[in-house]
């Protein structure tokens, strides 16, 4: 019991300032899961593919994003440009290596097989061309936003949560307001009928390949200014991201929303609790446990 009262005098001892600053970052994070994830749960809810090569397309565009800053020297135009190389490397992947596998009886299993082959390949190919090092971005940026207490707040990483809150909104009302939006939620459904009403539905499952591998791409590129871009980093987040996806539901643009928010938080909230270093993750696992057990299709998938 001493122990406990011990601790709990521990974490009021933290000043507000760091609390406020812990949950700036576990924005920032969250909001890089939420990309990640919408991306993957993109994929998924139209093609029926659980995307291993997802990590891989975020640690290729943050490594393409770098090659571009060493040659032009403008971050934004990196930022711009890559999305465009993530679309391209999602259509050559998906139209020439897992179109043959969708008439087969074991696609679903294949497409797991060829994304996680790829998976497994990149970041051998990174290490090849660039090393094993990290490579630094430099940071846009870089003035802080605010301060509170004497801890700045970064602009940059504000950006990178207000692009984030861009992109989902954009995407959302690409897949409500738009026709292909309708095409993509119905042919999630119930593919077939989209077939019969004359839609050629392997250009959609392009498009949505290209759609997803595009944003992981941007979040790779988005990233970069704040970690080092190494290979291992495609792998790291692949992870989480899964847990995410498990949380909200795969298929679920607002599972996918709210659960990359809610474990960026708690990511980044439990090391700033004593002796609690390492209990986030612990913490994540378990939550994703209990939603397997208790709702399968995650807190927001649909029946």
């Amino acid at each position: 019991m001493r122990g406990i009262l011990e601790w709990f005098d521990l974490v009021a001892a933290i000043p507000l300032p760091v609390w406020l600053q812990q949950i700036y970052l576990g924005l920032v994070n969250g909001s890089i899961f939420v990309l990640m994830a919408l991306g993957l749960t993109l994929i998924f809810g139209l093609l029926r593919i659980m995307n291993f090569a997802h990590g891989a397309f975020y640690m290729l565009g943050a490594y393409v994003g770098w090659v571009f800053l060493k040659l032009t020297g403008n971050f934004w135009l990196a930022l711009t440009i890559v999305p465009f190389f993530g679309a391209t490397m999602g259509f050559f992947i998906e139209v020439f290596i897992l179109r043959p596998t969708y008439k087969r009886k074991e696609s679903e299993f294949l497409g797991i097989l060829i994304t996680f082959g790829l998976s497994l390949a990149a970041p051998d190919l990174v290490r090849w061309i660039f090393g094993n090092l990290g490579l630094p971005y430099v940071k846009p940026l870089s003035n802080p936003l605010f301060s509170i207490g004497g801890i700045a707040f970064s602009q940059y990483r504000f950006f990178l949560i207000v692009a984030t809150a861009i992109l989902s909104f954009a995407l959302w009302w690409l897949l409500q307001k738009t026709n292909l939006g309708m095409i993509i939620r119905a042919g999630t459904s119930n593919p077939q009928m989209v077939e019969v009403l004359g839609i050629d539905v392997r250009k959609i499952w392009t498009i949505t390949f290209c759609l997803g591998s595009a944003i992981a791409s941007f979040a790779g590129v988005l990233v970069g200014p704040i970690l080092s871009v190494q290979p291992i980093m495609g792998v790291e987040i692949l992870i989480q991201c899964f847990i995410v996806v498990i949380i909200g539901g795969l298929g679920s643009f607002w599972g996918a929303v709210i659960s990359g928010l809610m474990v960026g938080q708690i990511l980044t909230i439990f090391p700033l609790l004593p002796h609690c270093t390492k209990l986030g993750e612990v913490v994540i696992f378990i939550i994703a446990a209990l939603v397997i057990l208790t709702r399968p299709r995650g807190l927001f998938g649909l029946e």
